[in-house]
């Protein structure tokens, strides 16, 4: 994983998960949330993590509390949808808290010395949730 920030859009996977948005629209956030596993004994790749977070972030906006800064490919893709279901939120909710309790990305941003700050971040998401 290539980051340049701790922020959720601020990686090689979570841009190559944009493209799959602006490609396959609402089934990639699905398949996002769809690949995360319930169970904490399950590994948890960080790719899947990241794009696990860039989905919650573009369902955050659809609920009406988007991050201050996001890409312009989802600002452009987020025109003219609607709010997300309550079974899409839920899931998003989900997707957020496994990433924090159990998996690769968790374990490599709590390595850093940004490791609170990401946290802070994801907790912030999961709020705007």
């Amino acid at each position: 994983m290539g980051a340049w920030s701790h922020t959720s859009f601020a990686n090689d996977d979570a841009s190559d998960w944009v493209a799959a948005l602006n490609r396959r629209g609402t089934a990639a956030i699905t398949q996002a949330f769809v690949a995360v596993p319930e169970n904490d004994e399950e590994h948890l790749p960080a790719r899947a993590a990241c794009a696990a977070l860039a989905a919650a972030e573009v369902v955050a906006a659809l609920a009406g509390a988007p991050a201050a800064q996001l890409p312009r490919k989802v600002t452009e893709w987020l025109v003219g949808k609607g709010a997300p279901t309550p079974e899409l939120l839920e899931a998003a909710r989900r997707a957020v808290k496994r990433v924090l309790r159990a998996s690769e990305l968790r374990d490599v941003w709590g390595a850093s010395p940004k490791a609170e700050t990401w946290r802070a971040d994801v907790e912030g998401l999961l709020a705007r949730l």
